[in-house]
């Protein structure tokens, strides 16, 4: 017993020097609130970013740039999973696995063979759990803050469409550049913002590449992406920016715009237009009979078939249907379910009417509700593009509202947390 417990007291005190040269080498960079971000966490994220621009083959910005805008996205993303943990913001073992399934079947793949790859890549499959929980966390902070604070009427829909019906057809392709300027700035620090943005614009005039200026300078979230906006319909595109976006060619910029955050530099890097929505619809009848205890379910096929026979010689659909179907509310109707699109009926009555052409009249078949025989009588072919329009643009009016706010509200939470750059 006396040998273990030296033993044992060997290892605790190696233990503690390993923790204490851990803590060493693993310096804190940061110090954000109650939490702190080390120099492992930031090399290792950097690594990540060095190995996203090399696949796709852009030029780094310098090495103390690159270091500045990772550390201050990290700086960001530790204030925020704060705030969620504050307002009790837990991403499950469930919800986390859902996930990850999902991301496994985007890849063709299962679970099991996912993460087998991942490991084989070098991936700390553990690691980039964690990382998705805390992506499902920030997603789920700002549906919550924008849920109340981000709200579209039908009166701002009706008046955007009334105001820029001559664009609504295009998408473009967009990247800016923020200089930002804290809540309540200076007047020094609002002339300084201004100056560094006219730079900017007369490096672009010089032929300098945009992306590299807003990997090098910009202070927004895409920064490390050339400031990368993706393509965004009309209604997507920030306020500040639509009246210039819409008079632009590709490939020009314009600037410096101001708002809340501060000065913008925005270039239209392509536009495209948009598809028509076509959505195709079917119109039929049936008549529809359900075995009990009286009528087995190979008597009720059989009298169906009898009564496709009758179809067939000529009778009237209508008339059969009124008599003979127990769907009540169609067979006052002669049978008639109306025009129907994919989805508005089960699936076995949806594959059969797919498959007949008008005039055509099945043969029985079963369905949750009992057994069928049916009749397409029209199949047409709609252009639903004015009313997908008018979803879509509240999507995108909403989606963009919620940027907008979540964006300020998260300046706020950044001007007004405390943070510590012990190397600054």
């Amino acid at each position: 017993m006396k040998l273990l417990s030296i033993i044992a007291l060997s290892l605790l005190g190696l233990t503690v020097q390993a923790e204490a040269a851990q803590k060493s080498i693993d310096a804190i960079v940061a110090i954000v609130e109650d939490d702190v971000i080390t120099e492992r966490e930031l090399d290792a994220r950097k690594t990540l970013i060095i190995t996203e621009f090399t696949r796709s083959k852009r030029k780094l910005p310098d090495d103390g740039t690159l270091q500045r805008q990772i550390l201050e996205a990290m700086i960001n993303d530790s204030i925020l999973l704060q705030e969620a943990r504050r307002r009790g913001l837990k991403i499950t073992e469930g919800r986390l696995n859902q996930a990850m399934q999902k991301i496994s079947r985007d890849n063709q793949m299962d679970l099991t063979k996912f993460r087998q790859v991942l490991i084989a890549e070098g991936i700390d499959y553990e690691k980039y759990r964690e990382t998705i929980r805390k992506d499902l966390t920030l997603n789920a902070l700002r549906r919550q803050y924008t849920a109340r604070t981000a709200i579209i009427s039908d009166e701002e829909v009706d008046d955007f469409i009334n105001r820029n019906d001559d664009g609504i057809e295009y998408e473009y392709k967009l990247s800016h550049i923020l200089i930002t300027l804290p809540d309540a700035a200076t007047p020094e620090q609002i002339a300084e913002a201004k100056v560094q943005s006219t730079e900017i614009l007369e490096k672009l005039n010089d032929g300098a590449v945009f992306e590299q200026l807003a990997n090098q300078y910009s202070s927004g979230s895409t920064a490390l992406s050339g400031g990368d906006l993706g393509w965004r319909k009309k209604a997507e595109i920030p306020g500040l920016f639509t009246d210039v976006v819409l008079g632009m060619k590709p490939g020009e910029y314009a600037g410096p715009l101001r708002s809340a955050s501060g000065y913008h530099i925005v270039t239209l890097s392509d536009r495209k237009d948009t598809q028509q929505v076509f959505t195709t619809q079917v119109q039929s009848r049936h008549i529809l009979l359900r075995p009990n205890e009286l009528i087995s379910e190979e008597e009720i096929e059989a009298r169906l078939l009898e009564l496709r026979q009758r179809l067939l010689a000529g009778e009237d659909f209508a008339r059969l249907a009124r008599l003979y179907s127990v769907d009540y509310t169609s067979g006052a109707e002669g049978g008639d379910i109306g025009w129907m699109e994919k989805g508005d009926t089960v699936k076995e009555y949806q594959e059969v009417t797919d498959r007949l052409e008008p005039g055509q009249i099945s043969e029985p078949f079963r369905s949750q509700f009992g057994w069928h025989i049916a009749e397409v009588t029209g199949r047409r072919t709609i252009d639903e593009t004015a009313e997908s329009k008018r979803e879509k643009i509240y999507s995108q009016l909403l989606e963009q509202k919620q940027r907008e706010v979540f964006g300020i509200w998260q300046q706020r939470l950044r001007d007004e947390a405390y943070v510590v750059l012990p190397d600054a």
